[in-house]
């Protein structure tokens, strides 16, 4: 997990500055400050950056709600991306108790390559088989040279024209005995089956899993 807090402390002083440059600009719609928005939103705290994570949700909320952020919204986010120390309290990653595992084989769909790896990994120190994509077309593009799937966990925004439902449709239509469970850091209202909000740790994850799955560990 450390190495991993790592990565997101580098990727945020990266966001710094972008987010820096658009608020210079004045351009406080912009796509770019959406997407960085929303990706923090939904991992800052499990990297432990409680703190950027609350003030990114203010800003994913803005534009959730068709608006756009505010220059005191930005400030704020920029404030603390700047001070990019983890909080190492919210960094401990894993709860001491056992959580539920299994043997099943996962397809984990994430654009955000850092909780990508980290869903990857909490899913195998679980005891699942794991096969990763970064996007919907993709794992389309290789859905019929898959082993046997179990569970699609997917994110409901994902780049490209194939969204996180879309997949899921797709995915059910040409293989109806995988069961999914989708995730999203922003509020969705009520999504379509089984939901994990952002960011998840290790034994929420472990829980929603099992729920999906329709089965529980002895």
């Amino acid at each position: 997990m450390q190495a991993l807090a790592e990565r997101f402390r580098q990727r945020a002083l990266r966001d710094l500055d972008l987010l820096r440059s658009h608020v210079a600009a004045d351009d406080l719609g912009a796509a770019e400050v959406e997407k960085t928005a929303h990706k923090l939103a939904g991992s800052a705290a499990l990297f432990g950056f409680p703190g950027v994570g609350e003030a990114a949700r203010v800003i994913d909320r803005a534009f959730s709600d068709g608006g756009r952020p505010t220059r005191p919204m930005l400030e704020t986010l920029l404030t603390r991306l700047a001070a990019a120390a983890p909080d190492g309290a919210e960094a401990e990653a894993e709860p001491s108790g056992a959580s539920p595992g299994g043997a099943e084989t996962i397809l984990v769909v994430e654009d955000d390559d850092l909780l990508r790896a980290h869903a990857e990994r909490a899913l195998r120190a679980l005891g699942y088989q794991v096969i990763c994509a970064a996007a919907g077309d993709e794992v389309l593009a290789r859905l019929e040279a898959l082993p046997p799937v179990q569970l699609l966990f997917t994110d409901l925004t994902l780049p490209g024209a194939v969204g996180g439902e879309a997949l899921a449709r797709e995915v059910r239509r040409r293989r109806p005995e995988i069961r999914v469970l989708f995730t999203s850091g922003r509020a969705v209202g009520a999504p379509p089956g089984h939901f994990l909000a952002k960011p998840y740790r290790r034994d929420a994850l472990a829980a929603g899993v099992r729920e999906a799955l329709g089965s529980t560990r002895d």
